[in-house]
């Protein structure tokens, strides 16, 4: 745990970093592959996903092995505490599976009087069911 709140506290402390020295009039720019003009020498420098990731990794360590409290942990112990801080959640909490459960419970409620109400209206039943077979006969020769 106690590597996991340093790396925490570096990452704040890089954060910082960066929005103290993204004032210095430089940008950047999303280019994709068709932006791009071969031989075209304007001040730029192409970066690649593989090069953040690489540069990702680099600070990682350069910054772990300089902490003191790293100096006796095993790489094993570093790359598990590394995967945990990065890894996804895929577990949903309890309000998340709440709010997505009364969406679900809010959609059929909604369908169910929509049902009702075309079913209680003869006029309606009628015209919904004519809209249903002429959207099946359009889409059956689409296929």
């Amino acid at each position: 745990m106690l590597i996991i709140k340093t790396l925490e506290l570096a990452q704040a402390s890089v954060l910082l970093q960066d929005i103290a020295t993204a004032e210095d009039g430089s940008s950047w720019d999303v280019v994709s592959d068709d932006d791009l003009i071969l031989g075209t020498e304007d001040d730029y420098v192409l970066v690649k996903e593989e090069d953040v990731a690489d540069a990702i990794a680099c600070f990682m360590v350069t910054y772990l092995s300089s902490l003191e409290q790293t100096k006796d942990v095993s790489p094993d112990q570093l790359q598990k505490a590394l995967s945990t801080m990065f890894s996804v959640k895929k577990r949903k909490g309890k309000l998340r599976r709440a709010w997505e459960g009364s969406k679900v419970i809010y959609n059929v409620a909604s369908w169910s009087a929509t049902a009702i109400g075309i079913y209680q209206n003869p006029v309606i039943l009628t015209i919904a069911s004519k809209a249903f077979w002429v959207s099946c006969k359009a889409i059956s020769k689409l296929v």
